[in-house]
């Protein structure tokens, strides 16, 4: 089972210290929030880690593609999908592996991964 162990503990840091200046308005903190408790789930960790590896996951990606998380809730329901998957899989699974211990346990990021995009997807993606 992963968990904050699994991670070096650089990682770990430079993740609680990115999310402390964080801002977003209440339906995007929600759906990040409702994200970090599936990623809970399966990772245990401290919670303040978790966001702020999520929010580095999201800046990353609003600079590479040069658009703000808020113009995706206007967009149609492939193109939120085909966000958060860039944001899930391009640029937090990246971030985690670098810092993973053991890289076997790459399968269980994976699945964290999976089972937020479908959370996403059943809830957030077809509004």
């Amino acid at each position: 089972m992963l968990n904050k162990k699994s991670f070096t503990d650089k990682m770990l840091k430079d993740a609680d210290e990115y999310f402390t200046d964080v801002h977003m308005d209440q339906s995007q903190f929600k759906i990040f929030i409702d994200f970090v408790k599936i990623f809970l789930k399966h990772i245990p960790m401290d919670e303040l880690t978790a966001k702020g590896m999520g929010w580095r996951a999201v800046r990353e990606w609003q600079t590479k593609h040069k658009r703000d998380l808020i113009g995706i809730a206007e967009e149609d329901y492939e193109e939120r999908m085909k966000a958060i998957s860039q944001i899930l899989r391009d640029h937090l699974k990246p971030g985690l592996l670098d810092g993973l211990i053991d890289k076997n346990d790459e399968a269980l990021l994976d699945k964290t991964i999976e089972d937020i995009l479908a959370f996403y997807d059943k809830t957030y993606a077809g509004r």
